[in-house]
């Protein structure tokens, strides 16, 4: 199945290094959202409230961080990994995709909707810490480098999902 509804994320394009797995999935079930992972520096707490000062669904840049960070005295970073909803047809595909998504180490796939038999992938290894312009060029640097650590595992489940879905 193609995707029937535009992107309404606020970048407003699909991350280009999920597409391939959409790709794949789409043509069995339905995929309602999806991220292939980010690296981000927000400005506040409550949502829809947010600034986002910095976002990338590739490698990070510590220098660019380090530079907002000195503008700005606590700002929040984040690294989220892949998350996807999918729509099975029935319970039974779902609890047979979960299964195997489970098999393979997406441990923590759920089913997120009993109406609409949505399953949610959730890659591990998040990270969120406040930051501030007190901390050093090392420490960000140390942290950025942890993130792109974490964003480049996830790229590489992509590519086992895309294995599994195929």
């Amino acid at each position: 199945m193609k995707l029937k509804k535009l992107d309404k994320s606020s970048q407003g394009f699909i991350d280009p290094d999920i597409l391939p797995l959409l790709d794949i999935i789409n043509k069995k079930y339905t995929t309602t959202s999806s991220c292939s992972g980010r690296i981000t520096i927000i400005k506040g707490v409550k949502k829809g409230e947010v600034e986002w000062l910095y976002k990338t669904h590739t490698k990070a840049s510590a220098v660019k961080i380090y530079n907002i960070l000195q503008k700005e005295f606590s700002l929040r970073f984040f690294y989220e990994p892949l998350i996807l909803h999918l729509q099975c047809k029935n319970q039974e595909e779902a609890e047979h995709i979960l299964q195997h998504l489970q098999n393979n180490g997406f441990k923590k796939s759920y089913l997120r909707s009993f109406k609409h038999w949505t399953i949610e992938i959730n890659d591990t290894g998040s990270m969120e810490t406040i930051v501030t312009k007190d901390l050093s060029k090392e420490y960000i640097s140390f942290l950025v480098k942890e993130a792109n650590k974490r964003l480049n595992k996830t790229k590489e489940n992509i590519k086992k999902l895309e294995k599994l879905f195929s």
